[in-house]
């Protein structure tokens, strides 16, 4: 995915709500004098507040249909919390650890393009992508689509390959070919078409399995584009530039 307009704030909140309950045990311990009731911290007192009403929620008992929604959107507010603070781990770590995202920073910083975390944003997204590229604002990447640590490193190392392009060819994301090719090397050289990946989707082709996948997501990428009128339109962008671009691993010496 490619050319998307970022916000640059941290934690954005948003995003297609999704819902998680916390369970929280609890022990109430009988009160023998007013002291000790006294004593009960604020921290205990929320505990066993959202323990209550996490029951209340799940029963549907005992809560009126605007509590329902508060409590909802309380529980949305901690996952998107929890989904931004683990995206951003997991981007430090990789930053730092990850061989194909370092080598991907070291090539960026040959064609004068210094990298730091503070170029990639973690938000959350609709369920079109996982994550994008901006000229201007860095790279997204959408907290509530990666679910491992796996799949974060190929995002970013695709959206850097979009960075990559967009420094060293000065790439026109209007332009559908110009799209089209970097979407089809990002998603050749990413890790985003290796079997394992391709066999969690449903896919399973024996035969060029790397290039059908490579196509069909260029070709997905590209028909989001505004200036792509169809499918069609986007699948004869592809095909024009497929056998050159597919074949340009640049800055690889090959598929990883």
């Amino acid at each position: 995915m490619s050319a998307v307009g970022i916000d640059s704030s941290k934690c954005q909140k948003g995003g297609v709500p999704l819902l998680y309950i916390f369970f929280i045990p609890f022990f109430i311990r009988q009160m023998t004098d007013s002291a000790d009731e006294h004593k009960t911290s604020l921290k205990d007192l929320k505990k066993f507040e959202k323990w209550t009403k996490s029951l209340k929620y799940i029963t549907g008992l005992g809560l009126t249909e605007e509590e329902k929604l508060d409590y909802k959107q309380r529980l949305n507010n901690d996952l998107e919390d929890y989904q931004c603070n683990q995206c951003e781990v997991w981007r430090d770590n990789l930053l730092k650890n990850s061989p194909p995202v370092r080598f991907m920073i070291d090539q960026l910083k040959q064609i004068n393009k210094t990298l730091t975390k503070d170029d990639f944003h973690c938000m959350p997204c609709d369920n079109t992508k996982a994550g994008g590229f901006s000229p201007v604002a860095g790279i997204l990447l959408c907290q509530n689509r990666l679910g491992s640590k796996t799949f974060q490193e190929h995002t970013m190392v695709h959206e850097m390959i979009h960075m990559y392009d967009h420094h060293r060819f000065k790439v026109d994301w209007n332009n559908l070919k110009h799209q089209a090719c970097s979407e089809i090397r990002a998603a050749s050289l990413s890790g985003d078409c290796k079997w394992t990946r391709e066999i969690a989707r449903g896919f399973y082709t024996f035969t060029k399995q790397h290039q059908t996948c490579v196509k069909r997501r260029a070709v997905i990428s590209v028909a989001l584009n505004p200036h792509c009128n169809s499918e069609d339109e986007a699948e004869r962008a592809v095909s024009s530039v497929f056998d050159s671009c597919f074949a340009d691993t640049r800055p690889f010496d090959e598929i990883y």
